[in-house]
């Protein structure tokens, strides 16, 4: 909607900097007074016109979807890979819903591919075996097709020996 909003202002300030720059080449050819002034608007016209644009090209706000969990990306090269940590108490349920929500998030059209048209999201979190070990350990996957906020084909993967693993840590911790 967002998205949608400043397209449409963007299409709006177009507009208006083409008819301010039409309006500026006639003051000058006929030397009014307010030419100068005119260049200033024309200006003005156009940066407004830039911004615009540039707000349409990524997510300013965030998506949220009921049952999923809090999440922090920790590492996102801003071409087709990203990985975000959940907690170790998610369910693969949540995990899933996670997932779909962070991808809207994380994907804009701003991103470029480095080689396949693929935007990959992994979420991990982290288990300690051992006093001063720590160990990331994958839980889950999103594949869509990059630049595309809401792809409905998109593939989700949770890995179950993840966590399989993860009960068997939680198990163990004293």
């Amino acid at each position: 909607m967002a998205d949608s909003l400043f397209q449409l202002a963007t299409q709006i300030f177009g507009g208006l900097a083409l008819v301010l720059a039409l309006v500026t080449l006639v003051a000058w050819i006929r030397g009014w007074g307010i030419r100068f002034a005119l260049v200033g608007y024309t200006a003005f016209a156009v940066v407004l016109t830039v911004g615009s644009f540039a707000l349409t090209l990524g997510p300013i706000m965030q998506t949220s979807i009921p049952g999923a969990a809090r999440y922090a990306t920790v590492y996102d090269q801003g071409a087709n890979r990203a990985v975000i940590a959940v907690s170790d108490s998610i369910t693969p349920e949540t995990l899933e819903l996670t997932l779909q929500q962070a991808a809207r998030n994380l994907v804009s059209t701003g991103r470029f591919s480095t080689g396949s048209p693929t935007f990959t999201l992994r979420a991990r979190t982290v288990v300690h075996p051992q006093e001063g070990i720590t160990r990331p350990l994958y839980l889950g996957q999103l594949q869509q097709a990059l630049g595309q906020r809401e792809d409905p084909d998109q593939e989700i993967q949770i890995f179950t020996e993840g966590f399989e693993a993860l009960r068997q840590y939680q198990s163990f911790t004293p």
